[in-house]
């Protein structure tokens, strides 16, 4: 009958209690470890969330406050309208209050207006 040895030579209840009792503390020290970075993870994590809460509050409340568009849509419906109000101005010159209309009416020599 042969005996089998491990490469650090036979092994002794004294090794192989020795080996069980350091891979248990590994163990422990490893879920520790993932604990301890997931309770870092969630930090960051709550972190992150609280400054963007606080950004997204600082400008709607800004926005609140002066009348400005707060977000892409507000700010392009805002630029739409003023648009619109430009062409309607450019298109209208009435409206523009450049100053009193006037009646012109057409004679023979050309164009003339009564004062």
């Amino acid at each position: 009958m042969s005996n089998t040895y491990n490469l650090n030579g036979p092994t002794s209840w004294f090794g192989t209690l020795t080996r069980v009792l350091l891979l248990t503390v590994a163990a422990i020290g490893g879920i520790f470890m993932l604990a301890f970075s997931a309770a870092v993870a969630f930090f960051v994590l709550v972190g992150v969330a609280l400054v963007g809460f606080l950004a997204f509050a600082f400008f709607w409340i800004r926005a609140k406050l002066f009348g400005k568009p707060f977000g892409p849509k507000a700010q392009f419906e805002a630029r739409a309208n003023k648009m619109r109000a430009d062409l309607e101005a450019q298109m209208n010159p009435s409206s523009s209050g450049d100053g009193p209309i006037i009646d012109a009416h057409r004679t023979p020599d050309g164009w003339s207006v009564d004062d």
